[in-house]
């Protein structure tokens, strides 16, 4: 009979052999390497972009430098593709990627330059072909940066080539989209078209373009109809300003349109003198309105010098009735009223002052009394010579015993045979 106990024990030998084997023999996996981006000497913004001499900035690898700074707007809401905005403490820098995505608005970052190109776009001075994974190291995130307040007015210089405002993050106040139909939306998300958009300014009545992209997650919303608020990135195309929304929440215009009396809270006194009007402009204070009957021009702002005020004159030879009147202020019983006028070319007295209690927007719907006393600029005076109304008190011009609001209006008739200018300051109630 044939034995096989002596394999069996082969086996069993064999088996804690294989077993010792295989631990012995157990595979450590590499790490990978790190991957580290060298930093070199350190530039402020400002200092890149002094570097740009009129010919573009080409980093190559043996000029290790990097640049510190944050991300103000990133590419999630679909407004900006392969775009960002930084800002550090010295000004602010458009950046242009490869490849989109990995980079956040709040990302505090470190730019790594070679490999890179400094030049300007259509004025917009950038850093080209910047590589997330190859060129960006980021610091930290959720690092806030505050807007910059400023104008219409301003950016139209402070946004272009050298200007300190140029990419940076910004608001403006007292702002409003010129359309107010409600029916316009910021973008065509249809066809995907990008769409500029006119946002003015209450005081100057400057206009600045919005543009935003066929892309964007908003761009089929509806323009806000109201004024307010609006904060963006300041960017420059060619000649001009324009502003990018880096968040649809940050547009807040719920307010009355400029020179809107509606939703306007009674005030208990009145001094203005006009010292934000533009000249030339459309005159639009808040809780004013400024509005024609006849013609097609309203009161305009007048600055001459130092010196601001409302102005009516005819344009063209037509015939013009312009109305400008005072937000509602509340009647104490013992006002009186004072302003000063002055006209230029005299051939008629074109202007009177009028009060209504009545008045709720609509200058043809209301009931104006007239205010008697009044001095206005007239034949005898010189050109351009202030003259004082005196004080016209109230109570002799209202209801007696009335209790309530009322305004004041400011009423321009002329024509082409009776064109004398005329103008308003220092409008006083008290």
């Amino acid at each position: 009979m044939q034995r096989i106990f002596p394999r069996r024990r082969t086996v069993l030998l064999a088996l804690p052999m294989l077993l010792a084997t295989a631990i012995g023999c157990k595979k450590e996996f590499d790490s990978p390497p790190v991957r580290t981006i060298p930093e070199g000497s350190v530039l402020t913004i400002a200092q890149l972009k002094a570097l740009y001499q009129g010919a573009p900035v080409h980093f190559a690898d043996s000029l290790a430098q990097s640049v510190y700074a944050v991300v103000t707007a990133d590419e999630q809401n679909g407004n900006l593709y392969k775009n960002l905005y930084v800002q550090d403490h010295t000004g602010a820098m458009a950046i242009r990627l490869l490849n989109s995505g990995g980079l956040y608005q709040g990302d505090s970052i470190r730019i790594y330059l070679p490999g890179t190109v400094l030049s300007p776009y259509n004025g917009l001075m950038q850093i080209d072909s910047v590589d997330v994974d190859n060129n960006v190291v980021k610091q930290a995130t959720g690092v806030y940066v505050a807007p910059t307040p400023t104008t219409i007015t301003a950016l139209a210089s402070e946004a272009g080539p050298g200007g300190a405002l140029q990419s940076k993050l910004i608001t403006l106040a007292g702002v409003e989209f010129v359309d107010s139909t409600g029916t316009l939306t910021y973008a065509d998300p249809v066809n995907q078209v990008t769409v500029n958009r006119d946002l003015e300014d209450c005081n100057s009545g400057n206009t600045i373009i919005v543009r935003t992209s066929g892309y964007a997650n908003f761009a089929g919303q509806h323009l806000p109809t109201g004024k307010g608020t609006f904060t963006g990135i300041a960017s420059w195309f060619g000649s001009s300003p324009q502003l990018y929304i880096r968040n649809i929440s940050e547009v807040q215009m719920t307010g009355p349109r400029c020179g809107s009396a509606a939703n306007c809270t009674p005030l208990g006194g009145l001094s203005e003198d006009f010292s934000a009007v533009a000249n030339n402009a459309t005159v639009t204070l808040d809780c004013w309105t400024n509005t024609f009957t006849q013609g097609s021009v309203a009161w305009r702002g007048k600055v001459s010098g130092a010196d601001f005020s409302a102005e009516a004159r005819i344009s063209l030879g037509q015939a013009s009735t312009m109305w400008l009147v005072t937000p509602q202020v509340n009647y104490t019983g013992t006002q009186a009223l004072s302003f000063s006028s002055a006209r230029q070319n005299w051939v008629h007295d074109g202007l009177t002052a009028w009060v209504s209690t009545d008045f709720t927007g609509d200058v043809n719907a209301a009931t104006w009394l007239p205010v008697p006393g009044a001095t206005f600029a007239g034949q005898a005076d010189a050109d351009n010579a202030w003259v004082t109304s005196g004080s016209i008190a109230l109570s002799g011009v209202l209801p007696g015993g009335y209790s309530g609001t009322f305004v004041v209006a400011f009423k321009y008739q002329g024509d082409a045979a009776n064109s004398t200018t005329y103008r308003v300051d220092n409008v006083q109630v008290n």
